[in-house]
C-alpha cells in the first residue's frame, strides 16, 4: 500500500508538472493564435497523431504489453522479458515509420487539392506533425517496461519533454519574434516532432544506463510476442473507437461556422485533463501492474480489494473536481487565458463549453480505469463493446444536437457518451456492482457527493463576502481562497465518514512520527 502511494506521488508531482508546464504552453497558443483558424488547424493537426499515442502508445499496446512483459519477468528472467522487448520495438519501428512516411506523403498532396483555406491548412500542418506517431509510440513501450520495474519517473518525465519544446517554440516565434501565424503553426508542428524524438531517447537511456538494456533488432516471433498480439489486436480496435469520439468531435467543430468552436472544446478538455491527469491517470497507471498481476491469483480477494480502491479513489478525487471546476470556470479562465488575442467575450464564451463539459470528468476518469481493469484480465471485449456504444451515442447526438446548439450541442453529445460507456463498464465488471453507487461503502460515493455539495456552498459563501478587486488580481486571489477553503470542507466531511485512505494516512502519520 505505501509502495503505491509513494509511486503515485511521485507520478503525480510529476505529471503536476507537466500539467502545468501544459498549462503554460497553452496559454502561449492562446495568446497567439486566440481563436484564429491558424490556432485550430495545428489543433485539428495535432489530434491525429495524438489520438495515435493515447490509442497504442499509452492505450492498449500498453495494455497487451505490459501483463506479458510482466509475466514473463517473474516466470523466466530479466533477459527473457528484453527480448520481448526488443521484438515489439523492432515490429512497431518499422510498421509506424512506414505509416508516418505515408501519411505525410498524403496529407502534404492532400493540401494542394483542398480549396477551402482552412482545411488546406489543417492538412499541410498534419504531414509535418505526424512524424511524432512513431517516436511518441517507441517511447511508451520503453516506458512501460520502465513501470514493470518499479520505475515511473521517466513516464512522468517524458510530457515535460514535448511541453518544454512547445513552450520554447511560441515564446520564441509567436511572442518574442511574432512571426506571421502561418509560419508559427508550421514551427510549432516541428517541434512537436523534435520533441517526439527526445521523448522516445529518454527513456531508451535510462532502460540502458538503470538496467542494462541493450537494444537488438528482431522481427522474429515467439510465443510471448503472439500473447501481445492477441489482446491487442482486439483492444486496438476498441481504442481506436474511442478515440474516434475525439476525433468526430474536432471534425465537426473545425466544421462549424462558430468562431472558435474547436477552441472552446479544445481547451474545455485540456482543463479536464488537469485532475484526470494528475490524479485518475496517475492512479491507474500505478495500479496497473498489480492489477495485471492479482489478476491471475488463486485467491481473488486482493484483486477485488485492488480494484475497489482504484475506483474509490478515482471518484473521489474525480467528483469534487469536477464541481470546483465548474464553479471557478470563469476565474480560472480568465486568470489563465485572457491574454493577447483571447479575449474576455472568448472566455466567458469558453466557460460556458467548459460548464457543461466537466460533468463528464467522473466518467472519463471512472471508464479509463475500468478499461485498466479489463486489460488486466485480458479481457478485451467488454472495453470494445463500451467503446463502440459509447462512439455510436457520441455521433448520434453530436450530429442531431449541433443542428440546434451548434458546439454547446458537441459538448452535451460528449457528456452523454461518456455516461452510456462508464454505465455499460460498470455493469460489466463484477469486482464492482453498479448498486455500490448507491451506498456508503466500499466505494463512499455519497460522502464523497455530500462532500463536494458542501464544498460548493461553503465557496459560494466566502465568494459573496471576499471583497471586489477587478481584473486578474482579483481572480488571483478569489481562487487562492477558495480552492484551499473548499478543498479542507470536502476532505473534513470524507473524515468524518471514515473515508479509508484518509483512514489510513491518520494512522500512518503517529507512528512514522513515534
Amino acid at each position: 500500500m505505501t509502495g503505491v502511494f509513494s509511486n503515485a506521488f511521485l507520478l503525480s508531482s510529476l505529471t503536476i508538472l507537466s500539467r502545468l508546464l501544459g498549462l503554460a504552453r497553452d496559454i502561449l497558443l492562446f495568446t497567439a493564435f486566440g481563436t484564429s483558424f491558424f490556432g485550430e488547424a495545428f489543433i485539428l493537426a495535432f489530434t491525429l497523431p495524438n489520438l495515435f499515442r493515447r490509442m497504442l502508445g499509452e492505450g492498449t499496446l500498453s495494455s497487451a504489453f505490459i501483463p506479458v512483459y510482466a509475466s514473463s519477468l517473474s516466470s523466466k528472467s530479466i533477459q527473457s522479458a528484453f527480448e520481448l522487448l526488443n521484438k515489439v520495438l523492432s515490429r512497431l519501428s518499422v510498421s509506424l515509420f512506414s505509416l508516418s512516411v505515408l501519411v505525410c506523403l498524403a496529407s502534404y498532396y492532400l493540401s494542394s487539392l483542398l480549396t477551402e483555406s482552412k482545411w488546406s491548412t489543417a492538412s499541410h500542418l498534419n504531414s509535418i506533425s505526424f512524424c511524432y506517431v512513431a517516436f511518441i509510440c517507441c517511447a511508451a513501450i520503453k516506458i512501460g517496461a520502465l513501470n514493470s520495474h518499479g520505475r515511473f519517473a521517466a513516464g512522468g518525465i517524458s510530457p515535460l519533454i514535448l511541453n518544454l519544446a512547445m513552450i520554447g517554440t511560441l515564446s520564441i516565434f509567436g511572442v518574442w519574434k511574432n512571426v506571421p501565424l502561418d509560419d508559427l503553426a508550421a514551427y510549432l508542428c516541428g517541434a512537436v516532432v523534435l520533441g517526439g524524438l527526445f521523448q522516445m531517447l529518454f527513456p531508451a537511456i535510462e532502460l540502458k544506463v538503470k538496467l542494462r538494456w541493450k537494444y537488438k533488432f528482431d522481427l522474429q516471433s515467439s510465443l510471448e510476442l503472439e500473447k501481445v498480439n492477441q489482446i491487442f489486436w482486439i483492444g486496438a480496435l476498441g481504442a481506436a473507437v474511442t478515440q474516434i469520439n475525439i476525433l468526430v468531435s474536432r471534425f465537426l467543430a473545425f466544421s462549424l461556422d462558430d468562431s472558435g468552436a474547436l477552441s472552446y472544446l479544445f481547451l474545455s478538455s485540456r482543463l479536464i485533463e488537469l485532475p484526470l491527469g494528475v490524479f485518475a491517470i496517475s492512479l491507474s497507471t500505478v495500479l496497473f501492474p498489480e492489477l495485471a498481476k492479482r489478476a491471475n491469483d488463486a485467491d481473488q480477494s486482493r484483486f477485488k480489494e485492488c480494484v475497489t480502491r482504484g475506483v474509490r479513489l478515482t471518484l473521489g478525487i474525480t467528483i469534487p473536481a469536477a464541481f470546483g471546476l465548474g464553479l471557478l470556470a470563469t476565474p480560472i479562465l480568465s486568470l489563465l487565458f485572457n491574454w493577447g488575442m483571447f479575449t474576455s467575450n472568448n472566455v466567458l464564451l469558453a466557460s460556458e463549453i467548459l460548464l457543461i463539459s466537466v460533468l463528464a470528468l467522473p466518467f472519463y476518469a471512472g471508464s479509463g480505469f475500468l478499461v485498466k481493469v479489463f486489460h488486466s484480465k485480458k479481457n478485451m471485449k467488454a472495453p470494445l463493446h463500451a467503446a463502440i456504444l459509447s462512439m455510436s451515442v457520441n455521433l448520434l447526438m453530436s450530429v442531431v444536437l449541433m443542428r440546434f446548439y451548434g458546439v454547446y450541442g458537441l459538448a452535451w453529445a460528449n457528456v452523454l457518451a461518456a455516461l452510456v460507456q462508464t454505465v455499460f463498464l460498470f455493469l460489466k465488471t463484477r469486482e464492482v456492482n453498479l448498486s455500490n453507487l448507491l451506498t456508503t461503502r466500499p466505494l463512499y460515493i455519497l460522502p464523497v457527493l455530500g462532500g463536494s455539495l458542501v464544498m460548493c456552498g461553503v465557496i459560494e459563501i466566502i465568494a459573496i463576502q471576499l471583497p471586489v478587486v477587478l481584473g486578474k488580481w482579483g481572480d488571483l486571489i478569489s481562487l487562492l481562497v477558495l480552492i484551499p477553503t473548499g478543498l479542507i470542507c470536502y476532505l473534513g466531511v470524507l473524515y468524518l465518514f471514515q473515508f479509508p485512505e484518509l483512514r489510513n494516512i491518520n494512522q500512518i502519520l503517529p507512528r512514522k512520527s513515534g
